[in-house]
């Protein structure tokens, strides 16, 4: 009797455990997109390394490239880009700006996000939540350029049907990627005149103390 409610626990334990990862990368519906299965694992980033983390691709770069596992033909399918920011989210990828969003589409994601920035030494006081639609897949690899968005910005992609909006395919945990290295900042505009007001008030100083020399 032991015996069998011993392997009863084992089984149990054995389920549990194989549930977890599927829980792990499930999609969840955002905005007006809907998905088309639940656990789909195809849309990857490629970057410099590894972090060691849950989100294991380090972008070391602005730029870098996703790519599609499998022979299946995305050709004409949307990409979408999800960002999670530990302190707000600014800037865009492609030319395109940030939709807000009030919580990850994606099941137990904010786990391996909020792990990944703290295993990083990343401080989050202000999370923030966000996607863009970069256009319609090509025929081979996207390249995205990422610009004025801040080290620690956490990527996922999707791949959407247009004529449905269903989200076909979305980036697993492990394949997700780590935004540091060299970020494309964007001035605002007023820094911009700020600093134009500094430069000019420096010529002016220059030319005083030329004209007294």
């Amino acid at each position: 009797m032991r015996v069998i409610r011993a392997l009863s626990q084992m089984i149990l334990l054995c389920l549990l455990a194989a549930a977890i990862p599927a829980a792990a990368n499930t999609c969840q519906s955002f905005g007006t997109y809907t998905c088309a299965k639940p656990t789909p694992d195809l849309v990857r980033f490629v970057g410099t390394g590894t972090t060691g983390q849950s989100v294991g691709i380090l972008l070391g770069s602005n730029t870098f490239s996703i790519t599609f596992k499998g022979n299946r033909s995305l050709a004409g399918d949307d990409l979408f880009i999800f960002a999670a920011a530990p302190n707000g989210l600014t800037g865009e990828v492609n030319g395109v700006g940030f939709t807000s969003l009030s919580s990850f589409p994606e099941g137990a994601a904010i786990h391996a996000i909020q792990d990944t920035w703290s295993g990083m030494g990343i401080l989050f006081n202000s999370p923030a939540f966000g996607y863009a639609n970069v256009g319609a897949i090509g025929s081979g690899n996207v390249s995205i350029t990422a610009s004025g968005i801040g080290t620690g910005t956490i990527f996922y992609a999707a791949v959407v049907n247009p004529a449905n909006n269903k989200v076909l395919y979305i980036t697993p945990n492990s394949e997700a990627g780590f935004l540091s290295g060299n970020i494309l900042t964007t001035p605002e505009p007023a820094s911009l005149t700020f600093l134009g007001m500094g430069l000019t008030a420096l010529a002016g100083f220059v030319r005083r103390r030329m004209g007294r020399s």
